[in-house]
């Protein structure tokens, strides 16, 4: 049972999220939380014309989560707008003291600053997001989103991520390798799914794990046991995350220049259910979203537009605990756009 896009059931939503953003797109509900850990609350958001936000890494407890790479996870609001995004993430966001990856930082009021001017922001368009890949119309619409905020003053100027291109490589090394030490917990005894009438230990072990376990999940896992097996960890997982600073520095030195990062979520718009077969292919779907996670970096999602008449959306990407900027450079293009208050024809 596939969930399916609102604004064309033949067409994925997205994911992992895909659930989350199908029901605030289909009208179903207010809003949804999602889970990001490569771009899974940005990406489905963008394919499904709704408003979704993963914050700085820590800033909202991923306590009760079943974790699968637990230094690149976060939680978030998937919402409508960006209003009630920040309203949302008042309630989501805080320490919590069950979760060790959790910031004990003070929880502003994210809806204060939603009316500010952004008259002399200054955007960053970074160069490598707008190379070969990206869908012609699903660039022209993020182009058009920029030209909005510099008619409301903002300026633009061209940046520089050159790591980013390591993005994809990066995130599936670190990633598989944390899934494989955290899903090793789901076996059957104490948590996750059990197999029906095992013969013994070992029956128990294998059947729950293969029967519970997806194919691309198995996958991941055992990308990840290879990789921190011996003799394999500092030509893998220890690169990784070198590579990892790389990218993480290339945005601190873009943020000493600019005030937020824009740019497309996705390279294309919603693809057909069950028509990529090749894992690779759907890797490279996240190129624009993996880098933020990696840096731990807040980025949004928000509704910019229509290619082949499915929505787009433009990733905005903030510097460490600017969600108050983020959204507040989201709601007032949705002052001055009305794509985030538009609904599926079905509807």
């Amino acid at each position: 049972i596939y969930v399916k896009n609102p604004w064309n059931v033949d067409k994925i939503p997205g994911g992992s999220s895909g659930g989350s953003a199908a029901a605030v797109a289909g009208r179903l509900a207010p809003f949804a939380t999602g889970t990001d850990t490569g771009g899974s609350i940005r990406q489905p958001s963008s394919l499904c014309g709704i408003t979704g936000l993963k914050p700085t890494y820590g800033r909202v407890s991923r306590y009760g989560m079943i974790a699968y790479a637990s230094s690149l996870d976060q939680a978030g609001p998937m919402t409508q707008t960006a209003e009630d995004a920040a309203l949302v993430l008042n309630v989501m966001a805080g320490f919590d003291e069950k979760d060790s990856t959790s910031a004990e930082r003070d929880v502003e009021d994210y809806t204060a600053s939603l009316n500010d001017s952004i008259k002399g922001l200054t955007i960053g368009l970074p160069k490598e997001f707008f190379s070969e890949g990206l869908d012609d119309e699903v660039a022209s619409q993020v182009m058009a989103a920029v030209k909005e905020f510099e008619a409301m003053g903002a300026t633009v100027k061209e940046v520089s991520l050159p790591n980013s291109a390591y993005a994809i490589p990066t995130y599936y090394i670190v990633a598989p390798c944390e899934c494989s030490s955290n899903l090793s917990r789901l076996d059957g005894v104490r948590y996750g799914y059990r197999c029906e009438d095992p013969k013994d230990l070992e029956d128990l072990y294998l059947r729950s794990r293969s029967e519970g376990f997806g194919e691309e999940v198995k996958r991941r896992i055992m990308i990840g046991a290879y990789a921190l097996s011996a003799g394999y960890y500092d030509a893998y997982y220890l690169k990784a995350q070198k590579t990892r600073h790389l990218i993480s520095e290339d945005f601190k030195k873009a943020f000493k220049e600019v005030d937020v990062i824009m740019g497309p979520v996705s390279p294309t718009t919603a693809f057909d259910l069950g028509s990529v077969k090749d894992p690779v292919s759907m890797y490279l779907a996240d190129i624009y979203t993996l880098s933020a996670n990696l840096a731990g970096l807040p980025g949004m999602s928000i509704p910019a537009g229509f290619a082949q008449k499915l929505p787009v959306g433009l990733q905005l990407i903030g510097n460490y605990w600017s969600e108050s900027k983020l959204l507040n450079i989201a709601h007032q293009f949705q002052q001055q756009t009305d794509w985030h208050t538009q609904a599926p024809q079905e509807l």
